[in-house]
């Protein structure tokens, strides 16, 4: 089984309003040996305006991000086509499956590829910020984890070099850099807790904490910053079978094994210690049988007795169980549905049709594209994303009226003063001057910042010239 490390430099934090601008990618052997190396760079999409701290963070020029030789269109393409050859394969990033993963995701959802190809058939998904968390909280003596600010600090740059791993500061945020970073913590963490990484890898696949959660009555959970956390597995989610309940054992059920299912459902979202946890095991959960891990626990800790009869007890209440099923089942059911299409990759799953005509979309030429995405693809979130990229990319192939209808839809999302969660060029030229007036004085950033407060300000020029309509191309901010 190979591995793929992967690392992206976005232009902002939210994935659903951001786009990749850099990719890193090393494929290894079953040894963590690389064998392949890619690295990418794009322009970001005509309606993404690239977050001036995002920017200063990766030390990109405006000038290198209009430079860049490949569009997002092409750099996505050309990813997606090596995750399809290089699976089935275990996919690790740092602090991935929170950050780099769903950018990924929502990169692939908007340019019509299937969003999911990290998690192929046969594909594994890991964390190495999830291991490191785990390892040094079951064997610190295998990391040194430095602290900044009186705190434990799990950064990329500063637990490398505590550990010997050469990795400048300077460097940092570099998808290259930091992708070959994260390959040498992954190989010390193997080096110094073999046992410990090689479960973890284990729980890379979803089937093997699934069968934990099914089949051991008492386990350790290593959840953040919460540390270890004894636990049982209850049931998984009658809405997605990746979704775990967990019971935490420190807590007497008798305290919410009667309540109403109005009470039970309040628990999930209670401030302070929760009697339930949700374990994702499709996205390697630190989950460790008993014996494995139960020196790290506190001196405090019920009895294992003590926590077999609560398991029991837990498991045994059939009343409990179906109210619990019947909170979970309802739990997200009312949640509202976003009136854009790039924030409602959650809200249903890409059709069979569908997802032949996206494959089909990326064998055509531009000449035929725009007929065919409006005629044949049923998802109007699709049908907005294929708009966007004729839009930018062939906009000579599209109806006059669409055309002009898709310039004021660029205009009003680039400029718009309605409050959008997505950054505009004025809101991105306030952050400009946020930003300058907090600057203690380092030149380069004083100059960098100049240099993207009149890229912004070109831009702004250029869009302002562009026809005024309407657009199918997601809605106008008026509709938020």
């Amino acid at each position: 089984m190979s591995y793929v490390l992967f690392d992206l430099g976005t232009t902002g934090l939210d994935p659903k309003w951001n786009a990749p601008v850099q990719a890193a990618f090393l494929r290894c052997d079953d040894n963590l040996d690389i064998v392949e190396e890619l690295e990418l760079r794009c322009r970001p999409p005509a309606h993404v305006v690239p977050s001036p701290a995002a920017v200063l963070v990766t030390g990109l020029a405006p000038g290198d991000l209009d430079s860049a030789n490949l569009s997002h269109l092409a750099m996505i393409e050309e990813i997606a086509g090596k995750l399809a050859s290089w699976s089935p394969a275990t996919m690790v990033a740092y602090n991935g499956l929170t950050f780099d993963e769903e950018h990924l995701r929502h990169a692939l959802f908007t340019t019509l590829h299937p969003p999911y190809l990290t998690q192929r058939p046969g594909n594994g998904r890991a964390d190495v910020l999830v291991m490191a968390r785990a390892i040094a909280a079951l064997r610190p003596e295998a990391l040194t984890v430095p602290v900044i600010g009186a705190k434990p600090s799990y950064k990329l740059g500063p637990l490398c070099r505590a550990n010997g791993i050469d990795f400048a500061e300077a460097a940092a945020h570099d998808a290259l850099a930091d992708v070959r970073a994260t390959l040498a913590l992954m190989k010390l963490l193997r080096e110094r807790a073999p046992d410990l990484f090689a479960m973890l890898m284990a729980n890379a696949r979803k089937d093997v904490p699934a069968a934990l959660l099914r089949e051991e009555e008492i386990l350790v959970l290593h959840n953040g910053f919460c540390g270890p956390a004894l636990v049982t597995g209850i049931m998984a989610s009658p809405t997605n079978p990746s979704a775990w309940l967990v019971a935490d054992l420190t807590i007497d059920p008798q305290t919410y094994l009667g309540l109403p299912e109005t009470e039970l459902a309040a628990l999930f979202t209670a401030k302070g210690r929760r009697p339930f946890r949700n374990v994702k095991t499709n996205a390697q959960p630190a989950l460790f049988r008993f014996a494995n891990a139960d020196h790290a626990l506190a001196p405090d800790t019920p009895s294992e007795a003590e926590m077999l009869r609560r398991v029991t007890q837990i498991r045994s209440d059939e009343v409990f169980l179906a109210r619990l099923q019947t909170v979970l089942a309802g739990r997200f059911a009312d949640r509202a549905l976003s009136p854009w299409p790039e924030a409602r990759l959650y809200h249903g799953f890409i059709s069979r049709p569908d997802e032949a005509h996206m494959r089909r979309w990326h064998e055509i030429g531009w000449d035929q594209r725009y007929r065919f995405a409006n005629e044949l693809f049923s998802d109007e979130r699709l049908k907005a994303f294929a708009n966007r990229l004729m839009l930018e990319h062939a906009p000579q192939h599209m109806p006059d009226d669409a055309r002009r209808q898709g310039e004021a839809w660029l205009r009003e999302r680039l400029t718009t003063a309605d409050e959008v969660p997505w950054l505009t060029l004025p809101k991105a030229l306030a952050e400009v001057a946020e930003l300058r007036s907090r600057e203690t004085g380092s030149p380069g950033h004083l100059s960098q910042l100049d240099a993207i407060e009149a890229w912004l300000v070109r831009r702004q020029d250029a869009v302002s010239r562009l026809t005024a309509g309407d657009a199918d191309l997601g809605p106008r901010p008026a509709a938020a």
